[in-house]
């Protein structure tokens, strides 16, 4: 038997365990792991924005991914004039890991959508906040940015 991972503050953990079987698949899997096309990742949006589940459901299955991540960046907006700095960091922080982990037409869409809205959020707050924001960017949302400022100028 092997238990499961540990997390820092989780007791959860005490009861978990694989058998040796499950864990070996389990780092396949891993391993083997494939790039998200737009509609696994809209499938993770519409799980993930529980406030605009229907209107992401509706643009999918429509095949309208564009659509879903503007859906995406209006529900930003939206907590932007809330002025909830930590949820709308968790927000991108997941847009980030579905970057990561998307294909290239996944890629171009959020670097064309979600990462140019970014300067329309960063007129919303002041300096100070948006120093914040910024820290707990993704480093490729950052790197994407900056190209994208100096294709500008």
């Amino acid at each position: 038997m092997v238990y499961g991972p540990h997390r820092e503050g989780c007791d959860d953990h005490l009861d978990t365990y694989y058998d040796l079987s499950t864990v070996s698949r389990l780092n396949f899997e891993k391993s083997n792991m494939q790039k998200l096309n737009q509609y696994r990742v809209g499938m993770y949006l519409i799980l993930h924005y529980r406030e605009i589940r229907s209107e992401i459901n509706l643009l999918i299955r429509k095949h309208n991914f564009a659509g879903a991540l503007q859906a995406v960046v209006n529900h930003l907006r939206v907590l932007s004039a809330d002025r909830n700095i930590d949820k709308l960091c968790r927000h991108i922080h997941f847009l980030g890991t579905l970057y990561s982990r998307g294909n290239h037409y996944v890629k171009y869409m959020m670097e064309n959508l979600f990462v140019r809205s970014l300067t329309g959020l960063k007129r919303i707050y002041s300096a100070e906040e948006w120093t914040r924001i910024e820290y707990r960017l993704p480093l490729s949302f950052l790197e994407i940015q900056k190209r994208q400022q100096q294709a500008i100028y």
